[in-house]
């Protein structure tokens, strides 16, 4: 379908605001890295575009390669997640700057890696924005789904009782981050949240307005040429700017680490099997897709833990800091999993795949 220039242009603007504000949400907000974001200038200037940079640049990417499943985004959001050497060299010197929480493998901070490459961006950078992208979107209207959402991406947006656990987790590990971060300070958690979601729900009012659909975050050349522009300039001017200038690049070792992993993250993509996009969603896995009535019950469901969690970090503050611990322990043996299945599974995204998927999920409910 072909929209007049303006009503295209106003498409993609509400599109990329709303998956960068969608990743905000659960990268730095979820993580506690980022407080009052919408009114701090660095957030405003450097951090979200940052965010939402990535995601459409990477997500045209998979368009452009046809390798555009699950399992091959996971792979892409892992490239994402190399920023977090070149801009902030958390990779090569750890969280604080002191020393990495495990050792340092290669020049690469093994704690740092795990979290960060094989699990935080992936997941909840890149991949967790756009199915919560394509979640508001079916909820606009689910006619011609193939048309609106990318269809290896359906089985995800079923409300099976395994996404159910998946969400609820997830929530549950934003909610603890955020609360050790925010040091128990409710008032922060629930202004932060609030002025966020807000955000997100007066943009899926636009996108409704627009017919928003997946491929509104879809660019020509000139898009990505631009993006690729921003995004050299920006790591230029973070590794010279801020990493060479504070003393934060120990050396050439993890350089040419990062580098070699660039390398072998390509070869897993494309050496994989391109994704079969093409089959139909059945009907019946339509009216089970997770609404917007259920994403609200999420937020609320947030809300009241981070009031929750606040009390218990105000009067136990240690149990919580246990709790995140825990977690990050947690998040890191999850990674290796995740890897390992991906790696598995990069092979198999095909119309078999994906009808064997609806099958399982249709018998799972009941539907057929």
């Amino acid at each position: 379908m072909r929209y007049a220039p303006s009503l295209a242009r106003r498409q993609h603007m509400i599109a990329f605001l709303l998956v960068g504000c969608l990743s905000m949400l659960y990268a730095e907000l979820f993580s506690g890295a980022s407080r009052l974001w919408f009114f701090d200038p660095w957030s405003v200037l450097v951090t979200f575009p940052l965010y939402m940079v990535h995601v459409i640049f990477f997500f045209n990417l998979a368009l452009l390669t046809a390798r555009t499943s699950p399992v091959h985004l996971y792979f892409w959001g892992m490239l994402f997640a190399l920023y977090e050497s070149w801009i902030t060299q958390v990779l090569w010197v750890g969280y604080t700057a002191g020393q990495p929480i495990l050792r340092a493998v290669g020049g690469i901070a093994l704690g740092e890696f795990l979290g960060l490459v094989l699990f935080w961006h992936p997941v909840m950078s890149f991949i967790v924005p756009l199915l919560v992208f394509e979640v508001l979107i079916l909820s606009i209207s689910a006619d011609n789904a193939e048309e609106k959402v990318v269809p290896s991406h359906f089985p995800f947006l079923i409300l099976t009782p395994r996404n159910k656990k998946v969400l609820v987790f997830l929530y549950i590990l934003g909610s603890i981050f955020m609360t050790v971060s925010y040091q128990g300070n409710i008032l922060l958690g629930l202004t932060v949240l609030g002025g966020t979601y807000g955000m997100i729900y007066g943009l899926y009012r636009k996108a409704r307005m627009y017919q928003v659909t997946i491929h509104s975050l879809h660019v020509g050349k000139k898009g990505l040429a631009f993006m690729t522009v921003y995004m050299v300039l920006l790591y230029a001017a973070m590794f010279f700017g801020f990493g060479y200038q504070q003393g934060r690049i120990p050396g050439p070792m993890p350089i040419v680490t990062t580098i070699l992993l660039y390398i072998v993250i390509a070869w897993l993509i494309f050496s994989s099997r391109p994704a079969e996009e093409s089959v139909k969603v059945p009907p019946s896995l339509i009216a089970h897709r997770v609404s917007l009535r259920t994403y609200r019950t999420l937020v609320v469901f947030q809300l009241i833990l981070i009031c929750g969690l606040g009390i218990v970090y105000l009067v136990v503050p240690f149990f919580m800091e246990v709790a995140f611990s825990l977690l990050y322990v947690l998040i890191c043996g999850g990674a290796i999993y995740l890897a390992f299945k991906a790696f598995r599974l990069r092979n198999s995204q095909n119309e078999e795949f994906l009808k064997r998927m609806y099958s399982e999920i249709s018998a799972s409910w009941r539907l057929d």
